[in-house]
């Protein structure tokens, strides 16, 4: 007869030298994951913001002088208008579909959801230092470990290394 993962798990014996390795690793990962998550929101927040403050002054100076008729060079003028007018246009498509201030809250969440999930940890290891081997033990780092799988599950993805290009630097 086959059994399910979760019954042999639960079954394995808890070693108290190994649980401390463990608490102290899922610790770290908890950490590692709530800190990536705050900073993808800063960068988001951060990319939401800039692109926000050039479309507003560029499609205010568009505006502007859409109506504006030069003495000297009025065919570059009017270019120089048709250019802004069609990077201001991209532009908002960029920051429309970007969804940057929501993929930067999606992040502020999730980061604050593996906060909860470390300070739970952390209490469980402050409460409970000499009861590794106890079976009410086990049942709240199992219970912790799937809160953390659902958690996992539904955030979104935040990069390994962020590798900003020039042109991405100027902007962010």
């Amino acid at each position: 007869m086959m059994m399910n993962n979760t019954q042999t798990i639960s079954e394995l014996p808890l070693k108290p030298e190994r649980v401390t390795e463990l608490v102290s690793n899922w610790l770290k990962k908890l950490e590692d994951a709530q800190i990536g998550h705050y900073k993808e929101t800063e960068y988001l927040n951060k990319v939401n913001q800039r692109l926000g403050i050039l479309l507003i002054l560029l499609t205010t100076g568009v505006t502007a002088f859409i109506f504006y008729e030069p003495m000297t060079n009025p065919q570059q003028v009017k270019l120089i208008i048709g250019i802004s007018s069609a990077f201001a246009a991209a532009l908002s498509g960029i920051v429309t579909f970007g969804r940057f201030g929501e993929r930067a809250n999606e992040h502020r969440i999730t980061a604050g959801r593996y906060g909860k999930l470390r300070r739970q940890l952390e209490f469980l290891q402050s409460t409970c230092p000499n009861k590794y081997g106890d079976e009410k033990f086990r049942a709240k780092l199992k219970t912790l470990r799937i809160e953390w799988e659902y958690v996992a599950a539904s955030a979104p993805l935040t990069p390994k290394e962020r590798n900003i290009s020039l042109f991405s630097s100027l902007l962010i």
